[in-house]
Order: C-alpha cells, then structure tokens, then sequence
C-alpha cells in the first residue's frame, strides 16, 4: 500500500468517527433535551398560536346557538381617520353596536364574516367574568377567602394563602414569566412587554402540558405582592378554580354562562394537550360577530329578564366605581381593564372598560351609551384613537334613545 492510499484510508477512518461522534452526540443531546421537554416536538410544530381559525394544536369546542343572534345593520364605513388607523395597524375587523343596531361592520380583504379569530388574552376577562358569577351563585363564598379553600393542592403552599381577588386583580405576587422589551409605551404594563419564552421555561411547559406541571415551580414574589404583575399563571389558577367548584370543564361552563345566553355561534378554546383542559388565558376563536355579540352581552349585563351578574358585581366588573385617577392609569381588576375617554374637543367622553388581546385585539364597552366597539387586527391600535374615530363614524347615524342600563341602576 502505497503512502498517499494509507494516508487517504486514515483520514476517511477520521471522518467517520468523527460523524459517527458527532451523531452520537446529537443522539445523547437530543434525549437530554426530550427528557427535560418531552413537549418540545409539538410546541415545534404548533408554534405560536395562529391569528385565525383553523389552528395547530389541540381545541375544545364551545358549543353556541344553532341560530346566532342577528342585529339590525345600518351599513355605514369608516370615517378617513378610522380608516387610516385600520389600515396602518394592520385592522382586519372592526364592529360598532350602538342604540341596538350593528351600526358599522368593516373587513381586511382577506377576512370575512365566517373568519374565526383568536382572542388571545381577551379570554381572561371572561375567566373574570366567570369567577364573578361563581360568587354571585354561592360557590365561591368572598372573593378574599384563600384560593386553598377551594383547591386543596394549593394548602401547603404559599400560593394557596393568596385571596381569590388577588388573582383576578394581577396582585398575587406571583413570580412565574420574565418580562422583556418594552415595546409599546402608551399601553398599560402588560401591553408595553413582551415576554420572551424559552421552550424549557414554566410558561412553555404550562402552556403545553397543564397546571399540573408546573404546580411545584408556583412561587410568591412577598415584594410583589399587592403591585399589579401579569401573569398568564393567575389565569390557568383560576380557571381551574371554576372546573373545581362547577365540576364541569370550563368550555362547557363558558357556554353555558355566557355563550349560549349572548346567542353566538359555536366557537373554539384551545387545550394544553389532546386529554387535557383549555388553557384559561389564552386562544378562543369566534368571528367577529360573535365577539361583538359577546361584548354586548357583558355591557348590558345579560338580558332585563335574566340579568348576568348582580347589580353590585356588574358594576365591580365595569369599574363603576373606580376614582379617575385610577383609570387614568388603564387600571386592571377582575380581569378587564378600566379607563376613561377625556380628550378635549372629542364628542364622546367618559368611562369605558376593554377586553385586550395579543396583536390588539380590543373589545370596548360603554354600558352608558349602550356602545361596544371590536377591533380585531395584527398589531396594536392606538387605545382611545380607535374608539374615538369609531365614534366619529357613526355618530350621525342612529336616532333611537339609549337603552337605559347606566351605572346608576339599583
């Protein structure tokens, strides 16, 4: 064998151990990394939760009425400022209820009255809205009770000594997300951030394999507690809470409470895994319609002759009686956020409470003026921008009273 041929065969043996380590090692790297996230492979393939229906993933449906609701529809557009703020923020759907009428309904050409859109966190707010209804039909006794009381795996721990309305309000003290860029300097806390994931943190493995997981990693921030923090983990707790003290899984419990009451459509509330729970805080799509209907039905507290919540926990969930200081400052409690329209020189003022959701998703309402604003799009619009211009687009249309269901009913 000649030099330059043992030289050749040497340093093909050199190769191949080298691949043959190299495999090796991704085969070791691999398990390791399977046996700390074994999720991994599927958080890969759903990735973020999509913007529209259908989605990766796995969903439990929220079943609605056979016949949604209709309103009467006036057909009016966009004013030019309304329309440039859709349109430079990405708007795919923007719905004005007013005086009884769906007085404004406009689309992105892409989208259209069937198209599903994800909530995102607006699923909260009605996690809140359940948890109201929970104590105003006995099954939660005070909202300040330790949530222990209701979940026993929680007794131990110094989560479980937190009161029910510490969740709801974001002031648990819970430490369990990192935040990271502020990207949005205008909006409240939760809107300026953006939390980064890493797919072996608690809120990866929360959102792919349940509370159960990530019961052990729950822990109580003591400087943190009574300062407003958000926490999709205060969520999860809480809808837990509900499927505990219903004994029903919470989709069935929303459709029943709110869903098939607000006469919506069947809708779509996305689960941990495939034999698991919805995720509370996250990922129920409906069309816009719905979602306007939804909103309607939250500002007028039901129906006269079956009112949703009663009067004092109404006005608690649409921060009646909240100083203008506080909503000033997009103040959060029960899981919705409460401020107030005072801009000189605009036609509409006063109070509002809204329903925020990743990438702007907005439902605003006034129970005053029997107004609710949806606003369903890729990025985030200007907050009282939007609800201005809508205004403006239709404030000349309408004539019928406002259906009187104020903040100063008994």
């Amino acid at each position: 064998m000649t030099e330059s041929s043992v030289c050749e065969s040497w340093k093909r043996r050199r190769l191949r151990n080298w691949i043959g380590g190299l495999t090796l090692g991704v085969v070791i790297l691999s398990g390791c990394v399977l046996g700390v996230a074994p999720y991994l492979p599927r958080l890969l393939i759903e990735g973020f939760p999509a913007a529209q229906w259908p989605a990766a993933g796995y969903h439990a449906q929220i079943n609605g009425v056979g016949r949604p609701l209709k309103l009467r529809a006036d057909g009016l557009q966009p004013d030019p400022w309304a329309q440039r703020l859709f349109d430079e923020y990405d708007g795919k759907a923007l719905l004005v209820f007013y005086k009884g009428a769906l007085k404004l309904e406009h689309y992105a050409p892409d989208v259209s009255t069937s198209t599903k859109f994800n909530s995102y966190s607006m699923a909260k707010s009605l996690v809140g809205a359940l948890v109201l209804k929970a104590h105003a039909e006995g099954l939660l006794q005070s909202l300040d009770e330790p949530i222990a009381r209701y979940l026993p795996m929680l007794a131990t721990e110094a989560t479980g000594k937190r009161p029910i309305r510490s969740f709801l309000n974001m002031h648990s003290g819970l430490s369990f997300e990192t935040e990271s860029k502020a990207v949005a300097p205008s909006l409240p806390p939760k809107e300026k951030r953006i939390v980064k994931y890493s797919p072996f943190s608690p809120m990866a493995r929360l959102h792919m394999r349940g509370l159960e997981d990530v019961q052990m990693d729950l822990r109580i921030d003591q400087t943190q507690i009574g300062q407003y923090k958000y926490q999709n983990i205060n969520t999860a707790l809480l809808g837990h809470l509900l499927a505990t003290v219903y004994r029903r899984p919470l989709e069935a419990l929303l459709s029943e409470k709110i869903w098939r009451p607000a006469k919506v459509s069947t809708a779509y509330w996305r689960r941990y895994d495939s034999d698991k729970p919805v995720s509370p805080y996250c990922c129920i799509y409906a069309t816009a319609r719905d979602w306007l209907l939804i909103g309607r039905f939250l500002a007028r507290n039901g129906a006269d002759d079956a009112p949703f919540l009663p009067p004092k926990l109404w006005r608690a969930f649409m921060g009646a009686d909240l100083k203008t200081e506080q909503l000033n400052a997009n103040h959060y409690e029960n899981h919705i956020y409460h401020n107030v329209l005072d801009r000189a020189g605009e036609p509409l003022q006063g109070r509002f409470t809204f329903m925020f959701g990743n990438g702007g998703q907005m439902i605003y309402l006034m129970p005053e003026k029997d107004l609710v604003v949806v606003r369903l799009g890729e990025r985030i619009s200007p907050l009282h921008s939007t609800l201005y211009s809508a205004w403006r687009s239709i404030s000349t249309g309408g004539s019928a009273p406002v259906r009187q269901i104020g903040f100063d009913r008994p």
